[in-house]
């Protein structure tokens, strides 16, 4: 039987952020800078951070990515999240288990418009020629500590950023309901570059409050500068239903 996601989702949706709608304008992103590390993580957290609708990557493995956006809507933002690599049916997709960002106000607005569950903390990071660094701390503390050694240039077609998935809350006609989102971004690639990938430090518990994820080895490290976006929503998938039989595609 394929294997499916083991989320407890009453409590997952019971923290999930309560959406405005799903009609949300798009916000222009240029200029950000995105360092992402991929690492493999243990077994039962590939199954037990994801919802039932979504299959785990075999072996699992998640995305621990902090992003400066330099430019938007609102002002420049620092961010910091990580994500459970799942399928839908076939698509490989990230699945938002937590994150940061550094402006309450942007969060706020993050959170409504697309469903990013953040919570506000100091958001760091720093390019340089022999190796780039991000950090996120909370009252204090590191909670993540991401390490790029020895960056080299390469190809932006050789670096990867999937798509998002959200779980998050919708009332409508004064009913709510649980949903996942989907945030697929747009990416013009002007620099990119691949290295070591080193976690100094990672508190999980602070981003998967179910406490499951834990990381193991290193999969691999990128960094690029880029213009990207955050989309209008386009597609709704029903958490419960297995397989992504639910995908449902909104009007354009």
């Amino acid at each position: 039987m394929p294997v499916m996601g083991r989320q407890d989702l009453t409590a997952a949706a019971a923290r999930a952020p309560l959406v405005r709608g799903l009609d949300t304008d798009a916000w222009e992103l240029p200029g950000a800078e995105m360092l992402q590390l991929v690492y493999e993580i243990d077994g039962p957290a590939g199954e037990q951070s994801i919802p039932p609708a979504l299959h785990p990557s075999i072996p699992p493995y998640a995305t621990l990515t902090i992003a400066r956006y330099p430019e938007s809507p609102l002002g420049p933002f620092r961010l910091a999240y990580v994500r459970v690599v799942a399928r839908v049916g076939g698509r490989p997709r990230g699945y938002l288990v937590g994150g940061f960002v550094d402006s309450r106000d942007i969060g706020t607005e993050l959170a409504a418009r697309w469903g990013y569950r953040l919570e506000v903390g100091d958001v760091d990071l720093q390019v340089l020629t022999h190796r780039i660094t991000g950090e996120v701390r909370q009252g204090g503390e590191t909670v993540l500590r991401l390490e790029l050694g020895n960056p080299e240039t390469i190809s932006g077609a050789d670096v990867s950023f999937l798509d998002g998935l959200h779980l998050v809350r919708l009332s409508e006609d004064g009913r709510e309901s649980s949903l996942l989102v989907q945030v697929d971004p747009e990416y013009t690639f002007h620099h990119a570059q691949r290295g070591r990938p080193h976690v100094d430090s990672f508190r999980g518990e602070a981003f998967d409050p179910d406490g499951c994820l834990r990381l193991t080895d290193p999969v691999s490290g990128s960094f690029a500068r880029v213009d990207t976006d955050l989309p209008r929503i386009r597609f709704v998938i029903d958490p419960t239903i297995p397989g992504g039989r639910s995908r449902r595609r909104l009007a354009a």
